[in-house]
């Protein structure tokens, strides 16, 4: 046996460690076994293609929880320098500036404090799709992020001041 097949064997034998596959029938294990070396065999073939050297990259994601209270203390600061009230900011009230100031909470708690899109998205009672939106928009400078708009200024400011 090469090196090679080696360690492929290797693979397949730690593949059929998994903690689901003991409560497999014979049929279905021939068929884990048969996709798991195709799988291989289309992953390596891509590889060879780009001929890139395959570099495992780690996922790291750090959410923090962030106290309620400071949470409500920048929402406060934001709706006073906005003139909006909180009562507006937390109904289903769609006006631009209401829309803006949401925009603005979402983009500081996700970058400041690293709050995940539902945890932000459960303040307003909105779905973490709507918090993704909101930050995408800021990404791609969109609506109210677009270059020839003051909020880029205003947002540092805030965020240096919170």
């Amino acid at each position: 046996m090469t090196k090679i097949e080696s360690t492929k064997f290797k693979e397949i034998k730690l593949a059929m460690k998994a903690g689901h596959y003991s409560s497999l029938t014979k049929k279905e294990k021939l068929i884990y076994k048969n996709a798991f070396k195709n799988g291989y065999r289309l992953a390596k073939f891509h590889i060879s293609k780009t001929k890139q050297e395959f570099k495992p990259r780690k996922i790291i994601a750090h959410s923090y929880s962030v106290p309620k209270d400071k949470v409500y203390l920048i929402i406060d600061k934001v709706c006073q320098r906005y003139q909006v009230s909180k009562k507006d900011l937390f109904s289903k009230i769609r006006t631009q500036d209401v829309v803006r100031v949401r925009n603005i909470i979402h983009n500081l708690l996700s970058e400041k404090y690293n709050m995940n899109l539902s945890n932000i998205g459960r303040f307003f009672g909105q779905d973490h799709t709507t918090v993704l939106h909101s930050l995408r928009m800021k990404h791609n400078k969109q609506r109210f992020w677009d270059g020839e708009q003051t909020i880029w200024q205003e947002f540092q400011e805030l965020k240096e001041i919170l």
